[in-house]
C-alpha cells in the first residue's frame, strides 16, 4: 500500500502552501482499499499537527510519582513555551538506585509519539514501481458504488440494465470493457455512458465482460469509488 500525505501549514502567509511525503505502509498489512485510507489518515492526521513528532527525555525521582512507570504507559506532557499539550508513550525507563533508605530511585525517561519514533505504523519511504499514484489529491468524496445495479434481461443482442439508482443531476453511468482509466478522454474501452437509470448495453460476443459506474456532472466528473462487473456467458 503506497500513501501520497499532503499537509498545508495554517494561519501562515509566509510560507509554501503544502509540503509532501510519498511512502509506503509496510506494518501492518492491507487487507482492502479502506485498509489504506485509514492508515493514510492517521498519517495525515499525525503529520499535520504541531504535535506530531515529538520526542524526549524526562529526569525525575521516585518521590515524584505515585506509582511506577512502565513502557507504554501514557504521560500527559503540556508545554506553555510552545503552546502545546500531547499525549506520548513511553518507550523506555532506566532506573538508577540512588539509595536505599530513604528509598530513592532515579527514573530516566525515555517517550515520544507514534510520527517521530514508529509503534504502531511502519512505513517505508519507498513505493513500488508498480503503484499507480493519482494525479493530484482528492477534493470531494467519490459517489457510491452500484451496489443494486442487475443485468435484468439477456439476449441474443442486448443485455438490458437496471442501475438501481437515480443518477445525480447533468450525470449517468459509464460502461467499460476493463475496470480503468474511467473520465472523459480515455475512449479505447469506453463502451457507453448513460443519463438514464436502464439501459441497454449491445452484444459482441458470447463471453463478455463490463465495468460500470456512476458520475455526476462535476469538472471533472466525480466517479464511483468501486465498479460494479457484468460477466456475461450466454450464446449469441
Amino acid at each position: 500500500m503506497a500513501n501520497a500525505v499532503e499537509t498545508s501549514p495554517q494561519n501562515s502567509t509566509q510560507i509554501p502552501a503544502t509540503s509532501r511525503w510519498f511512502g509506503t505502509v509496510t506494518s501492518p498489512k492491507t487487507m482492502s482499499s479502506a485498509d489504506c485510507e485509514n492508515a493514510a489518515s492517521a498519517l495525515l492526521s499525525l503529520s499535520s499537527s504541531r504535535a506530531a513528532a515529538w520526542k524526549g527525555t524526562y529526569t525525575g525521582w521516585n518521590f515524584e510519582t505515585n506509582g511506577d512507570i512502565w513502557p507504554g504507559d501514557i504521560l500527559a506532557i503540556s508545554t506553555a513555551s510552545a503552546g502545546i499539550t500531547a499525549n506520548l508513550v513511553v518507550r523506555s525507563i532506566q532506573i538508577d538506585a540512588a539509595c536505599s533508605f530513604p528509598q530513592m530511585n532515579k527514573y530516566v525517561i525515555q517517550f515520544a509519539n507514534d510520527w517521530a519514533d514508529a509503534l504502531a505504523i511502519k512505513t517505508s519511504s519507498t513505493v513500488p514501481v508498480d503503484t499507480w499514484l493519482p494525479q493530484q489529491p482528492q477534493t470531494v468524496e467519490p459517489l457510491g458504488s452500484l451496489l443494486t445495479l442487475t443485468a435484468s434481461s439477456i439476449s441474443s443482442t442486448v443485455i438490458q440494465i437496471s442501475a438501481g439508482v437515480t443518477p445525480p443531476s447533468g450525470g449517468g453511468f459509464e460502461v467499460r470493457r476493463r475496470d480503468w482509466s474511467f473520465g472523459p478522454g480515455t475512449d479505447s474501452n469506453l463502451v457507453l455512458r448513460s443519463p438514464v437509470s436502464n439501459f441497454t448495453i449491445p452484444r459482441e460476443a458470447a463471453m463478455e465482460q463490463y465495468y460500470i459506474r456512476m458520475y455526476d456532472a462535476s469538472t471533472p466528473p466525480n466517479y464511483s469509488r468501486f465498479s460494479s462487473a457484468i460477466f456475461v456467458n450466454v450464446p449469441l
